[in-house]
């Protein structure tokens, strides 16, 4: 019996000793793991690529600048004539311009040769043709020095086509219905007198940035050649669009086109809006 107990004490002296080494040997595992330096833990991570831009790109990665529109705007009207090639001398000999004085450098200048040049000017006395003033104005006749209007012109000449330049001047004072009253009013004339004359209308010219007043801004000349155009379309005749075509990027008039007054067109200003006339072929 005493044999018995002997050899049951023995195994368990045996399995706590054998629960002490291995509660020993987690302890000392844990110890060493947990030891180890951090950067002897290898990991692998993606290295992110250098980027290095050349002084070309990083000059263009600066801010772009939004360009800035021409204040003076490019009229879309079915009355619009469109770009062509240039005319020939025979198509602007057929015609005959009316308007402001700025007119008669198409003779200083010789941009006129047919057989009509010295009759194909026409100015009224003031050298002004002012809107407000359209539907009355009569013009100095290049050959007998009288006054006539618009049907007088048409009656005894019986030109191919008549253009018609308008003055800036007080086109701030014209309202809508007083303008296109007017315009009605002399196409009815000239149409009555010579049917087959083909009318364009130009728009008004813009002003330069040394023009001294603050009447005439772009609103103005882009509202009032709004209703020029609508009024052509109304009279079933052609509408020039000169203003977007002088007008400088930033819709003023280029300085050498202003005659010193910064409204009206000067030999080389007179020259462009002609060029005008010759790229934009009557149909």
């Amino acid at each position: 019996m005493k044999k018995k107990n002997d050899t049951g004490k023995r195994i368990w002296s045996f399995g706590i000793m054998l629960c002490l080494a291995l509660a020993l040997g987690c302890l000392i595992f844990t110890s060493v793991i947990g030891n180890v330096p951090r950067g002897s833990v290898e990991r692998t991570v993606a290295a992110t690529p250098e980027v290095s831009l050349a002084p070309d790109a990083m000059e263009s990665a600066e801010p772009i600048e939004t360009p800035t529109p021409n204040p003076i705007l490019k009229i879309d009207s079915p009355a619009a004539l469109t770009q062509t090639d240039p005319a020939s001398g025979d198509y602007v000999n057929t015609m005959y311009f009316l308007g402001d004085a700025a007119l008669k450098i198409l003779n200083d200048e010789t941009l006129l040769t047919g057989p009509e040049k010295d009759q194909q000017i026409w100015c009224p006395e003031s050298g002004v043709m002012d809107l407000n003033l359209l539907s009355s104005v009569t013009f100095l006749s290049p050959v007998t020095g009288n006054n006539a209007p618009f049907g007088d012109i048409a009656f005894v000449n019986r030109p191919a086509t008549m253009v018609l330049l308008p003055s800036t001047d007080n086109a701030n004072m014209i309202t809508e219905s007083a303008l296109k009253d007017a315009i009605k009013d002399v196409v009815t004339a000239i149409q009555a007198e010579s049917p087959e004359t083909k009318i364009i209308l130009s728009s008004l010219t813009p002003v330069a940035r040394s023009y001294q007043y603050e009447d005439i801004t772009f609103e103005v000349i882009n509202r009032v050649n709004q209703w020029i155009a609508d009024a052509a379309v109304e009279n079933n005749v052609k509408y020039l669009d000169a203003a977007f075509e002088l007008a400088g990027t930033d819709g003023f008039l280029p300085e050498n086109f202003q005659n010193g007054d910064g409204m009206h067109l000067s030999a080389d200003g007179l020259k462009a809006w002609f060029n005008c006339v010759r790229t934009h072929v009557c149909p």
